[in-house]
């Protein structure tokens, strides 16, 4: 789906007017050695060096709570935070390098970095990190290799801070990877009683994955608005710049709602209808909500496991007399050649084809929903996300269905959201990262 414009800021999001916009990520400024030196003294001084726990896919720790610091809730009986994202935001590499070669490669984004966190803790702000870290989740030894280094490198930052922080890191696309709200749900429950405390309006969540020209995502600018927090980047923050414009590659919130079934009815006695569309396009929903009360028979291969099957399932419900839906993404004309070979193999079967044309954005959004939001109405087989692999084989065989093949018709459905406000209200969320 192409970008529809700039992004207007969520209502409940309390962003100034001007905060829609926030600078390009232009070269980092060079922080140097004795930005970190002057916050830095010797761990045996600080307290024991951090200790991670892994929560399945999540790694989660917390440093320095016996530091004074804000672990208590403010005078008004709120409890607020600051979230950081950590790369390009507030560390960088000393090398120069994208990705660091060890747990000492590193330096503060900007000599203002740690002055600043100091500052938004004095003023009561909880310190929070929350860092996607794919990186990390290569199997065996290797594995350990880097996860060693990579909290050696959190150990040297947070000590050299020398405040409270949590740090909360998401190794696998899954829940806890950020925009997903996964790792901010785990603070919650690592406040424990605090939780219920947390003011969301007071709070902030900064991070260089904005939407901007030349950011490489949207990610923790989504992050902030699936939690309704106020966003900054680090150039904002840190440096005090003004805000520059930015788009998002999908706006789910502004998505249209529809509450009338698509416009599709049998017009034959048996038919063998077929769908056409990417992961994630609806297909499955199309055919359980509004197919199969039709008098339509659901033709699965997550099911059924083989092609062949589905045929041979498919052929002897046609002889049957009933009507037959391939709920597939039927890309190429090879295979739906298949399809249109045994329409015409039993007597009186009419062939159609269900087109839907859902981009492929929002494709990999209605996968994430589906895969991650935990309502079941959006995933009753219980299905894992799919991946970026069927979206890929998709593209390079796609070929848009064509009445030449032997279709009756083709019906063309465009996505728009069909559910309750509740539904919706988990839909219009950032699911994809």
């Amino acid at each position: 789906m192409p970008p529809r414009g700039k992004r207007k800021a969520r209502a409940e999001t309390p962003e100034r007017d001007d905060a829609k916009v926030s600078p390009p990520p232009a070269k980092r400024p060079n922080a140097g050695a004795s930005a970190a030196a002057s916050f830095f003294t010797p761990t045996s001084q600080k307290g024991s060096p951090i200790q991670f726990a892994k929560h399945g896919t999540l790694l989660a720790a917390s440093w320095g709570m016996g530091l004074s610091g804000p672990n208590k809730p403010v005078k008004d009986g709120k409890v607020k935070f600051a979230g950081f994202d950590l790369d390009s935001n507030l560390i960088a590499t000393k090398s120069g390098n994208k990705f660091a070669k060890d747990g000492e490669d590193w330096k503060w984004w900007h000599p203002t970095v740690p002055s600043k966190l100091r500052k938004m803790s004095e003023e009561g702000y909880r310190l929070v990190i929350f860092t996607n870290q794919n990186g990390l989740k290569a199997s065996g030894s290797k594995a350990d290799d880097k996860v060693r280094e990579w909290t050696k490198k959190v150990n040297y930052i947070v000590t050299a801070l020398n405040l409270p922080v949590h740090v909360y890191a998401a190794t696998e696309t899954d829940i806890y990877r950020k925009p997903r709200t996964g790792m901010f749900e785990h603070y919650l429950s690592d406040l424990g009683d605090d939780a219920p405390l947390i003011d969301i309006e007071s709070s902030v969540f900064v991070g260089d994955a904005a939407g901007r020209k030349g950011d490489f995502s949207a990610g923790d600018r989504k992050f902030a608005e699936n939690l309704g927090l106020k966003f900054l980047t680090p150039e904002e923050l840190f440096l005090g710049e003004k805000p520059l414009p930015y788009e998002l590659d999908l706006d789910p919130a502004n998505y249209p709602r529809s509450a009338i079934a698509p416009d599709f009815e049998k017009k034959y006695p048996v038919e063998l209808v077929i769908l056409c569309g990417r992961p994630g396009s609806g297909k499955s929903t199309l055919t359980t909500k509004y197919l199969e009360p039709l008098g339509y028979e659901r033709i699965n291969q997550d099911i059924l496991k083989t092609r062949d099957k589905c045929v041979k399932v498919s052929e002897r419900h046609l002889k049957e007399g009933q009507s037959v839906v391939i709920d597939a993404t039927n890309s190429s004309k090879d295979i739906r050649a298949v399809w249109a070979a045994l329409a015409g193999k039993v007597k009186g079967v009419a062939f159609r084809c269900i087109y839907l044309t859902t981009s492929e954005t929002l494709c990999y959004h209605n996968d994430g929903v589906r895969a991650y939001s935990g309502v079941k109405s959006f995933n009753p087989e219980n299905r894992a996300s799919v991946g970026s692999m069927p979206f890929k084989v998709f593209k390079s065989k796609f070929q848009e269905p064509d009445i030449s093949e032997g279709f009756k018709d083709i019906t063309v459905v465009d996505f728009e959201f069909r559910g309750t406000d509740p539904e919706f209200d988990v839909w219009k969320r950032h699911w994809a990262p």
